[in-house]
């Protein structure tokens, strides 16, 4: 769907413009972190929101770039809100590329530098795994060849957040790509920024898996937003026949709506995270721009012509 003209706040659309939104969709794919709740906060009344779109009788799934949580904590946090989500509703990273892997029948070993939780996923799924270095090494060559040379036969190289990464894990990632041609490299979150509260972001895994990208002059395989592959990936397992009756919501412009655009999806932005009014207004990327946008998820309860209450 192209945008046209700026994007319009959802709560001032006309009746009619209203009634057209509402009825475009029968799909919905949402972020978490910054919609529904962040490390520090959980945004009042999103969950209304959320309850009000299933009532209208559509369907909802969560597509989110962080892999750190588990999906138990995930399903945990949901229930807490009084949000029922069962576990084939939430997307993340560790996921994706578990169902990409299977696709294309991958067999091997994989490197890979992620956290805890990430690599439990794919080693539950039946993957065989090689990870580290987990500790400092001696600052030398001679330590440095020991640590990051080997012959181990890795057949793929995946990277997302890891809070240990170490410049001894990306140049062994580096020299698995460089020694065999047909090494894959994937790619889990894209974010260059994560942030962790209001206006405080800390570097995300983005910039370090963009080092391997150009050291090793390959393109990574994109299985977080605002990856292709990902978005073929839920196409098709989703079964989604029109893109456009879709509507993707978050609150990262180069993450959740360049994602839902290049997607075919509509997009609406939620002012409650990563992204400000005043961020949203200077943008003039049309890959960034959203469709709608709305200060939360809860102004949807409203749209639909429900009154959220007030969560204790």
């Amino acid at each position: 769907m192209e945008t046209r003209g700026k994007p319009q706040h959802i709560l001032q659309l006309s009746e009619e413009q209203r009634d057209r939104f509402v009825g475009s969709f029968d799909r919905v794919l949402s972020d978490i972190d910054g919609v529904l709740w962040s490390m520090e906060y959980t945004v009042p009344r999103a969950v209304d929101g959320y309850k009000a779109l299933q009532r209208a009788g559509k369907e909802v799934s969560f597509v989110t770039n962080n892999s750190v949580r588990t999906m138990e904590q995930c399903l945990r946090h949901f229930e807490k809100l009084g949000l029922q989500v069962a576990p084939e509703q939430v997307w993340h990273p560790a996921q994706s590329i578990v169902l990409y892997l299977r696709d294309i029948q991958f067999e091997g070993l994989i490197y890979i530098i992620a956290s805890a939780p990430f690599k439990a996923v794919l080693r539950e799924a039946g993957f065989q795994l090689l990870d580290g270095p987990n500790e400092f090494i001696e600052e030398s060559y001679q330590s440095l060849a020991k640590t990051i040379f080997d012959r181990q036969p890795v057949r793929a190289v995946i990277i997302d957040v890891d809070f240990n990464l170490t410049s001894p894990k990306l140049l062994r990632a580096h020299m698995y790509l460089m020694r065999n041609p047909e090494c894959l490299l994937i790619g889990g979150a894209t974010d260059r920024l994560l942030p962790v509260a209001k206006g405080v972001n800390i570097i995300g895994p983005g910039p370090f898996a963009s080092i391997l990208v150009e050291a090793s002059g390959r393109q990574a395989v994109t299985l977080g937003k605002p990856g292709r592959e990902l978005g073929e990936l839920l196409i098709k397992h989703l079964k989604i026949a029109e893109p456009q009756r879709v509507l993707m919501v978050g609150d990262m412009l180069a993450q959740d709506i360049q994602f839902g655009r290049q997607c075919g999806f509509q997009t609406l932005l939620v002012l409650s995270g990563g992204c400000s009014l005043e961020q949203l207004q200077a943008e003039t990327s049309p890959d960034l721009l959203p469709d709608y946008y709305a200060d939360s998820v809860a102004d949807v309860a409203q749209l639909l012509g429900e009154t959220p209450k007030a969560h204790v």
